[in-house]
């Protein structure tokens, strides 16, 4: 299962910034003056780099440098580890909890140590070793190698595990096959008070990367009622990364009159990243969602009602 949290009677705080010069510093939780940074170490493989990125062949192994540093007034004891990374369903670079093992990217690296502690002031260079198994399928493989400190009461259930990590995107030569899926489409139309007035439409729906090249793309969903007339088309959305085998879900927000039926198409524009990268052919699912002017319906009954009401009186 993948999830950022630990399950069994921990809470787990992550900073996974995968950036350039990335910190943690303290919270409530944390002993006063908790800081550290990470960052990457110029050498062979570039220099001033925001995150670790490769392009090998299969079988390759090659040994680059992060730098930790103790930013904070407190020493520190980390734990030094790699994981394999993933998109999480809203957007963002998550990483294995450190009882999962690998079985990616993650598996692919060995840090020099796997504990390290450091003084107020204090910094570290940890080699660590890519080794690309000689069978490594083609396409983008992503990891991140980790710090992580533990806090808590001694003898207590209740940890904080903050981790710091940067990227590792290694991309393995061989036939790139970008592609995605949409799917689980879900159309919502909530109508407000004023009849004349624009309800929301929410289209919520899951994009899937199935190809083996990381994923971005474009929304440029539509909406139309009163058989075109009246148009609630957004401007486009642009998608953040989404990484191989992951799943992201996307929510949109319409606004449109209620006006008995709309009518549109979700069009998802996916495009391939890095070298090599191209446009797919759009994703289109159309749809159609009741949007019914409750307030003026009710209205409408009400003075009905009252126009009745009133030819019985005056009829009696």
């Amino acid at each position: 299962m993948r999830t950022p949290l630990p399950l069994l009677g921990a809470v787990m705080a992550v900073a996974l910034i995968f950036g350039g010069a990335t910190a943690a510093s303290a919270d409530d939780t944390d002993p006063a003056g908790l800081a550290w940074s990470v960052v990457t170490v110029d050498g062979e493989h570039g220099s001033a780099r925001p995150n670790f990125a490769y392009a090998v062949e299969p079988g390759t192994v090659l040994t680059d440098t992060m730098r930790v540093t103790n930013t904070g007034t407190t020493a520190l004891d980390l734990a030094v580890y790699a994981t394999d990374a993933y998109t999480t369903a809203d957007g963002n670079v998550g990483l294995l909890t450190n009882d999962e093992p690998p079985v990616d990217a993650g598996a692919w690296v060995t840090a020099s140590t796997t504990t390290l502690r450091l003084e107020p002031g204090q910094q570290s260079d940890i080699a660590f070793t890519v080794t690309v198994p000689a069978d490594a399928a083609p396409g983008d493989h992503s990891a991140g190698i980790v710090t992580s400190f533990v806090s808590g009461d001694p003898g207590s259930t209740l940890a904080v595990d903050r981790r710091l990590g940067t990227r590792i995107s290694v991309r393995v030569a061989g036939e790139l096959t970008p592609a995605a899926d949409v799917t689980n489409l879900t159309t919502t139309y909530t109508a407000g008070w004023n009849p004349f007035e624009s309800g929301q439409l929410v289209l919520a729906y899951e994009i899937t990367n199935t190809g083996n090249t990381l994923l971005t793309g474009t929304d440029a969903s539509t909406a139309a009622a009163l058989f075109g007339v009246v148009s609630g088309t957004p401007a486009p959305l642009v998608l953040p990364e989404v990484l191989p085998g992951s799943t992201m879900e996307v929510s949109r927000v319409i606004p449109i009159a209620p006006w008995g039926w709309v009518t549109g198409s979700v069009t998802v524009h996916p495009e391939a990243v890095g070298y090599g990268s191209q446009a797919l052919q759009p994703v289109v699912i159309d749809y159609t969602v009741a949007a019914v002017p409750w307030m003026l319906l009710i209205a409408f009954v009400v003075v009905i009602v009252i126009g009745l009401l009133v030819w019985w009186l005056v009829a009696r």
